[in-house]
């Protein structure tokens, strides 16, 4: 009865990415002057926009829960090594990271300075990335010694080296906002791709 509670959890790898998309991809439509390309998702629930609410609570913190669960089925999963504790520990911080987020929105326009909340909310995501990133570098270098995920193990480094480029890039790009949406949209599309792979491996492989 536990693996199989764990089998379905694994599924949340997919449920939180696709509601996430569904809702930033509804709530931009409903925002005329809104672009993917140069706005932070982050905007679509900015405090005091008509999408703040459709954002966070239909977006970020509900998928945010479902990623949080991921990573809980990544850690009742994988053996008790510490390599996988972490990395599986660092998904949980990341969906966490994401319903915080949520809960306390940056100000119009997502300014690099502004208000206590929107200070928590740019801190919060800083740390959510990383969280991510790190977590599937760490798992990635221990699949090569984990049967079920060994096929995964280059698909995961290279998923983590490619974010952080990313991440790096979306950074360099703040003072301008030349494709800060783009590089934003990119670094979470390969986050959520992972999530997605190993979530269908756990569902799959899970008696």
């Amino acid at each position: 009865m536990e693996r199989n509670k764990n089998r379905f959890l694994g599924l949340a790898g997919v449920a939180g990415p696709v509601l996430f998309i569904c809702t930033t991809i509804i709530a931009a439509s409903l925002s005329s002057d809104y672009n993917h390309i140069s706005h932070f998702i982050s905007e679509l629930g900015a405090t005091g926009t008509h999408t703040e609410q459709l954002m966070n609570f239909a977006g970020f913190v509900p998928s945010g829960i479902l990623i949080a669960l991921f990573g809980i089925a990544l850690l009742l999963h994988l053996t008790k090594k510490p390599i996988h504790i972490i990395g599986s520990t660092l998904l949980i911080v990341f969906g966490t990271g994401m319903a915080i987020a949520g809960l306390f929105s940056c100000d119009q326009g997502c300014p690099p300075d502004g208000s206590l909340e929107s200070i928590i909310h740019d801190r919060v995501s800083a740390i959510t990335f990383m969280s991510a990133i790190t977590g599937i570098l760490l798992l990635g270098f221990s699949f090569n010694r984990t049967s079920a995920f060994e096929k995964f193990r280059r698909y995961s480094v290279i998923t983590g080296i490619l974010s952080l480029a990313l991440l790096l890039i979306m950074i360099s790009s703040f003072e301008s906002r030349n494709l800060t949406g783009l590089w934003q949209r990119l670094l979470l599309l390969s986050l959520f791709l992972w999530t997605s792979r190993i979530g269908l491996h756990i569902f799959k492989n899970t008696k």
